[in-house]
């Protein structure tokens, strides 16, 4: 079974976006997840859960933001995360590592390492 829109929506509550949006989110979530398994096994039906959850947090840090409360009559409204969180900026991404079966979300807010050694060769003693 491929992740539908309504999975999506499910997910979300509700949504504004029309199916042909939420579709465009899944199928860049789908390759996003399978970028990060490449080479790994994972059972379809639990990367479409992970799918769901992240086409639902790519809904809901981007064209419907996930709201954190709003105060009363809507005119003060509080936001879930922070943009450049990644994952970690909404409950959807948080879940969607929670459910990943090989570990390879849990990282992917962590910028990489990297060491630089400047070249010595030549200086004197």
């Amino acid at each position: 079974m491929a992740v539908q829109p309504d999975d999506v929506a499910d997910a979300l509550g509700s949504t504004d976006l029309a199916d042909s949006q939420l579709q465009a989110l899944i199928d860049a979530a789908g390759r996003m997840y399978d970028r990060r398994i490449e080479g790994k096994t994972v059972d379809a039906e639990a990367r479409d859960d992970v799918v769901t959850q992240l086409a639902a947090h790519l809904v809901a840090s981007g064209p419907e933001r996930q709201v954190s409360s709003a105060g009363e009559g809507g005119g003060n409204v509080s936001f879930e995360g922070e943009t450049g969180e990644g994952l970690s900026g909404t409950t959807y991404g948080q879940t969607a590592v929670l459910l990943d079966p090989t570990g390879s979300l849990a990282g992917a807010d962590k910028p990489s390492a990297s060491i630089d050694v400047p070249n010595a060769k030549g200086l004197d003693r």
